[in-house]
């Protein structure tokens, strides 16, 4: 298992769990830094191949444990053994939280930024809204034609 996680944890700031196959989780961690810096309270578990699943689960249940209330959990695929690992953990302990699926950069991007202003529901809505908007499709023979007219 690859891992990501700070020694230092803000009580302050909820914090964000990525979960993923492989080792997007923690590459996702590595690209927000390019963009918004170091960003508190954020940890990330790259589930390998061969991995032992209970090892994985209190991994980042040890994360779960560290940050402040309202943590988001964002996992990369409805159904996968990552959220499935968080959903075990959610029947064990009987705890709610705040997982989606589907993460991306800009949904990652956007919980980093908002996490202070909202909270719960509303930030994790706003995330995945912010993760939907950034799929586009670029019209590329569009652009290309503007700019061949650009040029008579």
């Amino acid at each position: 298992m690859k891992a990501y996680k700070q020694s230092e944890v803000n009580p302050d700031v909820p914090g964000i769990i990525l979960l993923s196959h492989g080792p997007f989780a923690v590459s996702l961690v590595e690209s927000s830094k390019m963009i918004l810096g170091e960003v508190e309270n954020i940890a990330a578990y790259s589930l390998e191949p061969g991995d032992d699943f209970d090892k994985y689960r209190e991994a980042f249940s040890e994360s779960i444990h560290a940050f402040p209330a309202g943590c988001i959990i964002m996992v990369d695929l409805y159904g996968g053994t990552p959220c499935n690992q968080v959903m075990l953990y959610v029947q064990e302990k009987e705890e709610v939280l705040e997982v989606v699926t589907g993460m991306n950069l800009p949904m990652l991007i956007d919980a980093a930024v908002f996490r202070e202003a909202m909270a719960g529901k509303e930030l994790t809505s706003n995330a995945v809204d912010n993760g939907k908007d950034g799929i586009q499709r670029i019209d590329v023979e569009g652009f290309l034609s503007e700019d061949d007219d650009e040029d008579e």
